[in-house]
This record gives C-alpha cells, sequence and structure tokens, in this order.
C-alpha cells in the first residue's frame, strides 16, 4: 500500500472529491482526520472510510487561522502527526462582473486563499520538525482562463496556484512536497451547486447547461472524481519525492480549447 503507516489531513472532506481523496487514502492503508465545516459530513466521511475506528472527523472552518493551528494540534494529538495534508476547502459564488460586492468577493478570498494558506502553514509546523511532508492543493482552470461569472474563484484559484510555488521553494530543503491538482468539470460535488447558481445569470436549464459546458471539453466528457483521487495518491506517496511546485491539470484539455 503507497501511504501504509502515513497520516493524512484533508480539508474539506465532507463530500465530493475532498471525501473521495480520503476513500483512495484510507485504502492505501493512510489514517485520515477528514475536516470540514458541516461536522455531521465529515463524520458521514469517515464512516465511508476502510477501518473507520483508524481515521478521526473534526469540524474546521478554514477562514479561522487559530481553529487551523488548533486543528492541526488535534489532528497530531488523535493521530499521531501529520504527513500529508490536501486542501479541497472552496467556495465559488456566481456574479456577474458588476455584481461582485466586496462581502462576496471576502467571502471566496477568505476560505480559498486565506484558509488555504493558514491550513497548510498549520500542517507545515508539524512536518518540517520531522522532514518530510506531502502538501496537495487543489486548484482550477480558472486561475488561467477567463471566466466573468465567477471572477473572485478564478482569482482566489491563481492566489492558491501562487502560494504552492512559493512554500515549495520555502519548503524543498525540509522534504516537504508542494503541488497542485486541477480538475477541469467534474461530476456532481460543487460543480452540481455551481449550475445550479449559472442558471440565474445565464437564464439556462440545467440541462442546456450541463451539455453545453460538456461538449466544449476537447475529451468531450467530465472527469471523475476517483481519477483525481487516484492522482493525490501518487503525489502523497514516496514516488512523488522529487516532485514539487507542479501544477496537474485534469481537465481533458479545457486549459487549450
Amino acid at each position: 500500500m503507497l501511504l501504509a503507516n502515513r497520516t493524512a489531513w484533508i480539508v474539506g472532506a465532507g463530500n465530493g472529491l475532498g471525501r473521495e481523496i480520503a476513500k483512495r487514502f484510507a485504502l492505501e492503508g493512510a489514517r485520515v482526520a477528514v475536516a470540514d465545516l458541516n461536522e455531521p459530513a465529515a463524520a458521514a466521511t469517515v464512516a465511508l472510510l476502510q477501518s473507520p475506528s483508524s481515521h478521526h472527523a473534526l469540524r474546521l472552518d478554514v477562514s479561522d487561522a487559530n481553529a487551523c493551528r488548533d486543528a492541526a494540534e488535534q489532528v497530531t494529538s488523535r493521530l499521531g502527526g501529520i504527513d500529508i495534508f490536501v486542501n479541497c476547502a472552496a467556495v465559488c459564488l456566481v456574479d456577474s462582473m458588476l455584481e461582485v460586492t466586496p462581502e462576496r468577493w471576502d467571502k471566496v478570498f477568505a476560505v480559498n486563499v486565506r484558509g488555504a494558506f493558514f491550513a497548510m502553514q498549520a500542517a507545515a509546523r508539524v512536518m518540517l520538525p520531522k522532514k518530510y511532508g506531502r502538501i496537495i492543493h487543489i486548484s482550477s482552470p480558472a486561475s488561467k482562463l477567463g471566466f466573468p461569472n465567477f471572477a473572485s474563484y478564478a482569482a482566489s484559484k491563481a492566489a492558491v496556484d501562487s502560494m504552492v510555488r512559493s512554500a515549495a521553494v520555502a519548503w524543498a530543503p525540509q522534504g516537504i512536497t508542494v503541488n497542485a491538482l486541477v480538475p477541469g468539470r467534474m461530476t456532481g460535488g460543487m460543480i452540481d451547486e455551481l449550475e445550479r447558481d449559472l442558471q440565474k445569470v445565464t437564464g439556462k436549464t440545467t440541462e442546456e447547461l450541463k451539455e453545453d459546458r460538456t461538449k466544449g471539453l476537447p475529451m468531450g466528457r467530465r472527469v471523475e472524481p476517483a481519477e483525481v483521487a487516484a492522482a493525490a495518491v501518487w503525489l502523497a506517496s514516496t514516488e512523488a519525492a522529487y516532485v514539487t511546485a507542479e501544477r496537474f491539470n485534469f481537465s481533458g484539455g479545457m486549459e487549450l480549447a
């Protein structure tokens, strides 16, 4: 098993991609701490994992830097450390460019940027003394493409790409790798919520949106969470020890279309 005797802290794993990554990590032998703003959802994820008693669920508001530090301490206390950190927590608000308010902009950045950074920092503080760690952030094609109906989200993910590079260089001498996985249009999870919100802006039905946003992909289909989770396993393993500061696309050629 690729992750035997490792402890993973996954933020935003109450559903969607985070839940899928937690399931794959557990199958590969990791002890998994599932953190989510929705604690019952985190507990539901743990119940789905192989050997659920080996894992831990906790509530976490990543926009609170002190809570991130406390959560890292809790994970270390309950599961013996942190070897792997995965940030899947994200907010995507749909607004036309002229309707973005300071409050909605700040809400996105509080989770997607502030939360991503301080949760990563808290995990790194545990990893650094051991000179070993794997950090994985979930980014988005939006960080490189123009999406006027969710400009705040796109900007926040560009910030994530930047912090991945900075952290990778800062912690490479201590054996910690930092990378980003970039899912395109996935099935389920946050994409479903986003497309429901897009209906209000575009006037299209759910079916029309799904069809339009799928047929424009070069591969003609959406990516499955399991496909992205498989890559997360590899990045979290010792096999990826020399891979850092990278941005791995799972977008079916979306950024080239």
